[in-house]
């Protein structure tokens, strides 16, 4: 019953009857799933469009806003697509080391010698090299509960 190159939309079947109307257009049920469906285009925006919204948004350095308007989309459309592809990359693995450092030099600047300016207090710097060329660093104060023994 296929003759105008219609399928059931959840299996892909061929075999399907008409099963009366919805909302003015023919319902078909298909014979191999039970599925019931229309002949109306599937709902969403093409992947094609979405993959252009990641390729700007990644290598062109665009906001959401602009990529919406260029695509004709809503700017939340294109940050959901954005967050839907991240959350399916992998988690990245980065090995960091942890160095202990005594930043002291910083009274040089200030003229003073007080603790809540940096100076005397251990610091803790947190480095990592995410891929070659990119360095990341991260200097904090410790936890009151934490040694400031470096091991």
């Amino acid at each position: 019953m296929s003759a105008d190159g219609l399928n059931c939309k959840q299996c892909g079947g061929l075999d399907y009857i008409k099963s009366g109307t919805v909302r003015g257009h023919q319902r078909y049920r298909c014979h191999r799933c039970g599925c019931n469906f229309t002949d109306t285009p599937l709902r969403g925006k093409p992947p094609a469009m979405k993959a252009l919204a990641m390729l700007l948004y990644g290598m062109g350095n665009m906001s959401f806003s602009m990529i919406g308007r260029l695509l004709g989309v809503s700017d939340v459309a294109v940050l959901k697509w954005v967050r839907a592809e991240a959350s399916a990359l992998p988690e990245p693995e980065v090995a960091a080391q942890v160095i202990t450092v005594e930043a002291d030099e910083m009274w040089h600047f200030i003229k003073k010698s007080l603790p809540s300016c940096g100076s005397g207090a251990p610091m803790t710097l947190i480095h990592a090299a995410l891929w070659p060329g990119f360095w990341v660093g991260v200097m904090m104060q410790p936890a009151a509960a934490c040694s400031t023994r470096s091991a």
